[in-house]
């Protein structure tokens, strides 16, 4: 039994049909174990179509005749029946959502730590090298931003996948593959191990005028990188299979090519929410609010001009009004004439308390928070996650869900890294740990404060505040720091060197003098307080021997030497 590639495990939401039908009977239960009853779970099926339907405006349901159907009227006078347009108004409520989910995710870059082990400080320090080398190559392949548009079809189209390749000319790369982008996913996992054992992605080809005439499919397994194709004609020839190892099969597509994509393993990282966008839980809610909004539309449209009315003869009755047809001025000469203005039941208060609760509770039930109007001033660190506590409770349980996909993408990235460094078993071994961090708006003053106090206490470390320092980022920030101690610790120890020459030799000088003098010679040349300081050049230019001779003034002490030896 071999499962084709081009299948996937749909999205759906559940129905209430069955609720509590096999709990309403009641039994008695004697000191024995009862049997689950077996129950059907129904549900609807959502494609990922759906989800774009529902992400831009113009497919929202309210805009669909036949889900909100127009209104028809008969006109009292001609008796023909016409169709008039309801109001109807679609609010990108989703894309403010996932936009805002979107930044909690990836607001921040992907944090990377060293696992911590039993290794000496030698290995500390080289792991640090590697983890240095692995970041520089994370930025040079780009992968925060292919991160970022993961992240956003994941919580659009409700999956994504990002998978690493290496080109003709030996560079890694990484590319983002989304249902925003045309491509369909197709991954499939080992039912015990959930390993992933070969995954598929289908996309189109598209001709100048916009049309489609060839499907793609692409093929990834442990060591290669299959291609097929198929022209787009309504028809599918079943008849062509293709094997994929011994539980994988294509059917439909033209086999194309087949190569190495040069990973040992399957070089796709693949994440999926199972529950539908990340706007699902308040979709209904949206659908609603707009429903009333356009029912407030047509409220205002029908009470906003009152009905005339007059009661007398009429005969005398002379009107005035403007260019549009409204009543200006009234001429009546009926004594008993009555004319005035109806006005009908407007119900737009209610309209407006309606969707002002609906309003509030789709950012609430969508772990939105609006921001608040600030007067002045930054609001303390405590305050700010406090007010944006919905928002980071959700961002940190996402997060959680795509540990799994971020642990896969840096192992293709610690891969493409050993390949380029011509490392790949070390940088394999690399215990790199990553997760996501929260985003959060902060006080970033108040932060790095707080961990400059961390430090001077010495419970954080050096290397650990240069990575979590705000706004300062980078991939080696405390290699750097390390570099410049050192520098300055060999420049200092540079002019200690020079300094204590210096005197050294001011010193021998001195002891030199003092003996000329205890031999009779002068000692005009010895460093005083009026003299030469020590550690000073000699700028004069004189020089003497251990004779005491003086080259430069072409002068010697043999006379002096030989008038006291006679």
């Amino acid at each position: 039994m071999r499962r084709e590639v081009c299948t996937k495990k749909p999205w759906y939401i559940v129905t209430p049909t069955g609720y509590l039908a096999k709990g309403r009977e009641e039994i008695e239960i004697v000191n024995s174990d009862v049997a689950m009853p077996e129950d059907s779970l129904r549900v609807c099926i959502k494609t990922q179509q759906d989800f774009l339907r529902e992400f831009f405006p113009s497919g929202h349901r309210i805009n669909d005749p036949m889900e909100y159907p127009d209104i028809w009227k008969k006109d009292p006078v001609s008796g023909k029946v016409y169709r008039q347009p309801i109001k109807r108004s679609a609010f990108a409520f989703q894309k403010l959502i996932s936009g805002k989910h979107d930044v909690h995710l990836t607001g921040n870059d992907v944090q990377f730590e060293i696992s911590q082990g039993r290794d000496g400080d030698s290995q500390e320090e080289m792991n640090q090298e590697h983890l240095s080398s692995f970041k520089r190559m994370w930025s040079d392949m780009d992968v925060e931003t292919r991160f970022f548009e993961a992240i956003h079809s994941w919580n659009v189209t409700a999956d994504c996948a990002i998978v690493g390749f290496i080109t003709k000319d030996k560079r890694p790369g990484v590319k983002t593959l989304s249902f925003l982008n045309g491509d369909t996913l197709y991954p499939q996992f080992d039912s015990v191990t959930g390993d992933l054992m070969v995954f598929g992605r289908s996309y189109r080809d598209y001709e100048i005028d916009g049309r489609s005439k060839t499907e793609w499919l692409e093929v990834w397994d442990d060591k290669y990188l299959y291609r097929f194709n198929k022209k787009i004609d309504g028809k599918s020839d079943d008849n062509l299979i293709y094997e994929i190892g011994d539980d994988y099969v294509v059917s439909g597509f033209h086999f194309v090519s087949k190569k190495e994509h040069g990973f040992p393993f399957i070089p796709v990282a693949y994440a999926r929410r199972d529950d539908g966008p990340c706007w699902s839980p308040v979709q209904k809610l949206i659908e609603d609010y707009e429903e009333a909004f356009s029912h407030l539309c047509e409220n205002n449209e029908a009470y906003a001009f009152p009905i005339f009315y007059y009661q007398g003869e009429g005969e005398d009755l002379q009107v005035e009004g403007n260019m549009n047809g409204a009543v200006k001025a009234l001429a009546i000469t009926d004594p008993d004439a009555k004319a005035g203005f109806l006005n009908g039941t407007d119900a737009s208060q209610a309209f407006a308390t309606q969707l002002d609760k609906a309003y509030n509770l789709i950012y609430e039930l969508s772990f939105t928070v609006k921001p608040p109007e600030l007067k002045s001033g930054d609001l303390p660190g405590v305050a700010l996650k406090l007010l944006y506590s919905p928002a980071i409770e959700c961002a940190m349980n996402d997060a959680q869900h795509l540990q799994p996909f971020l642990v896969s993408l840096v192992r293709v990235a610690k891969y493409q890294t050993g390949y380029k460094n011509n490392n790949i078993a070390t940088m394999m071994a690399l215990p790199i740990y990553a997760y996501i961090q929260a985003y959060v708006h902060e006080n970033y003053t108040e932060e790095i404060t707080n961990i400059a106090t961390a430090v001077q206490n010495g419970f954080l470390s050096h290397q650990t505040a240069s990575e979590r320092c705000p706004q300062y980022p980078k991939n080696d920030e405390y290699g750097r720091i390390v570099k410049e101690k050192k520098e300055e610790q060999e420049q200092d120890l540079l002019l200690d060197i020079q300094r204590g020459d210096a005197e050294t030799e001011n010193a021998i000088e001195e002891q030199e003098a003092q003996a000329r003098l205890n031999r009779g010679q002068s000692g005009n040349d010895i460093n005083t307080g009026s003299g030469r300081k020590p550690g000073r050049p000699n700028k004069s230019g004189k020089k003497w021997d251990e004779n005491g001779n003086n080259p430069v003034d072409d002068k010697n002490n043999w006379k002096d030497w030989n008038d006291k030896h006679k």
